[in-house]
């Protein structure tokens, strides 16, 4: 089970690499098929981070994520794209499920992003801005 439980945060901390940031003038959460941006990133000194990094992101991820009892005997599994705003002070705001799976799976994902703590904002010429990032979760049986 161990073993299990560190191939789960490392496929986490490989996922939540891949995530994609976007100045906020795209009002639009958009999936088409990849993470990557979709518009080049003008004049932005630092992308947002969530405190501690991806590897602290995987495991508040592993620590928070809770199989819904409903989806448990099922075979629900996949991945669920969530876009969220960071907010100039750091907070997580207007999360949108992108790409679902099914309800129970897409409000178990909405709910622990919509809990994270904080994060590090993106800074453009030295000043804090909102921007948006779209985020895998993946739930899987074992």
């Amino acid at each position: 089970m161990k073993h299990k439980t560190k191939l789960f945060l490392l496929f986490l901390v490989l996922a939540t690499a891949t995530m994609s940031a976007q100045n906020t003038t795209n009002e639009d959460c958009v999936e088409v098929g990849t993470l990557e941006v979709n518009e080049p990133l003008n004049n932005i000194n630092s992308q947002p981070e969530f405190p501690g990094g991806n590897v602290e992101l995987a495991k508040y991820l592993t620590k928070n994520i809770r199989y819904p009892r409903n989806s448990r005997s099922s075979s629900s599994r996949g991945k669920v794209i969530v876009c969220f705003k960071i907010e100039r002070d750091g907070k997580i705001s207007d999360v949108q499920i992108v790409k679902g799976v099914n309800k129970i799976l897409n409000k178990e994902a909405k709910r622990v992003v919509s809990n994270m703590p904080n994060w590090k904002p993106a800074v453009e010429n030295g000043i804090a801005i909102t921007s948006k990032r779209n985020m895998p979760i993946v739930f899987f049986r074992n």
